[in-house]
């Protein structure tokens, strides 16, 4: 229940009403006995919160923020002590707020769930390369020595993506280099990280590209999930939607924010029961 002396918290982004972070972190607060109330604050004018805001929030004692679509490179770029590309959370540390990004290791925690880790894939698959891909990219760069390979529609992006020689490999996604990477490294670790199932595309037509593939897919979207989810899973591959990354991201934020978490299954229990 909200109380006269509930502190604020919350997600930062523009057209975030399908978001499950309210329910997720707002559950969570309740059963940790926290006296918080985790909002949406929703850019209609995508445009970033100043200086002003944060100083503000400050001083009105909230506990911190989430960071999403389209924000989280402008988040970096206010709190460049963060030193990273891409910034999901903001917390109170000692003498102001503090960046960093949870996405990578609430993604490696979600991976867990299927008793699977980045040292039992060949190589890693990027679709898309976004702003959730590129905090997982850097992630596996420092903490993993297997090939990272993206594909993706339009190489815009790519100059801010470090290339070190010989671990990386950058090409257009289409159904041909799909099928080449599947065919050089079968039992790789793929990863749907665009937000093109949210729009209405299902990217059906990467289908058969995977003709090769024996490795673990996860789909980093939720609620409307790809083909390529359905198909896989109908393999008996291991497969995953984005919901453990959620909930990952979201528990590690929690102990930044709170010094303490929900539990994983029981929030996981809560979201499948309620989410689309």
């Amino acid at each position: 229940m909200i109380q006269s002396t509930s502190r604020c918290l919350g997600l930062l982004g523009s057209g975030i009403s399908h978001s499950l972070s309210p329910l997720i972190h707002n559950f969570a607060a309740a059963r940790l006995a926290v006296d918080a109330v985790y909002l949406c604050f929703d850019s209609a004018t995508r445009r970033f919160p100043g200086p002003d805001f944060f100083q503000a929030m400050w001083d009105m004692g909230a506990f911190g923020f989430n960071i999403t679509v389209p924000f989280k490179e402008d988040a970096a770029r206010m709190f460049p002590a963060s030193g990273l590309a891409s910034v999901n959370t903001i917390y109170r540390g000692k003498k102001g707020w503090e960046a960093t990004s949870t996405d990578a290791a609430g993604f490696l925690l979600g991976l867990e769930q299927l008793n699977r880790g980045l040292e039992d894939h060949e190589a890693v698959v990027f679709l898309g390369n976004g702003g959730a891909a590129l905090a997982l990219y850097e992630h596996f760069l420092k903490v993993s020595q297997r090939p990272l390979i993206v594909l993706r529609r339009t190489a815009e992006r790519d100059a801010k993506w470090k290339k070190p020689a010989g671990r990386v490999e950058f090409h257009d996604l289409n159904v041909g280099t799909l099928d080449a990477v599947c065919r050089r490294f079968p039992k790789s670790l793929l990863l749907q990280t665009t937000s093109a199932p949210l729009h209405g595309d299902r990217l059906d037509f990467l289908l058969p590209g995977l003709g090769a593939f024996q490795g673990t897919f996860v789909d980093l979207v939720y609620g409307k999930t790809s083909g390529l989810l359905d198909a896989l899973k109908a393999t008996g591959l291991p497969v995953q939607d984005g919901l453990p990354m959620l909930i990952g991201q979201a528990l590690l934020a929690q102990k930044l924010w709170w010094g303490k978490s929900a539990d994983f299954r029981e929030v996981e229990a809560m979201l499948r029961g309620r989410s689309p």
